[in-house]
């Protein structure tokens, strides 16, 4: 893997959901850390979606290789836009991850 290509920072979060006092469910994003990211452009395309156009990107992100990361409930901030992590590949032998990503633009 050559590293000097991993020159995005990104943030990787994961969300829980608890329940207030009033019994409705409450989501926030913990930080699960911080890492340099090769950003690679798949693709995209638009949907309807709820009778609306959306813009959906396919992205994926290369990360050295990180014990312990899921997709349940992960998602990637880059220059403040969130991308929501679909699959998680292990390249060679623990080398790197890559995370399957999409971003949806419904404005």
């Amino acid at each position: 893997m050559d590293i000097g290509r991993l020159d995005k920072r990104i943030d990787i979060y994961n969300w829980s959901g608890s329940t207030d006092s009033w019994n409705h469910e409450v989501k926030s994003k913990s930080l699960v850390g911080t890492f340099w990211a090769r950003m690679i452009y798949k693709g995209g395309k638009e949907e309807q979606s709820s009778d609306q156009r959306v813009g959906v990107d396919k992205i994926e992100f290369i990360i050295r290789h990180q014990s312990g990361l899921t997709t349940r409930d992960t998602v990637i901030s880059y220059e403040s836009q969130l991308y929501d992590v679909h699959s998680i590949e292990t390249i060679g032998r623990n080398e790197a991850l890559r995370l399957i990503t999409t971003v949806r633009d419904n404005s």
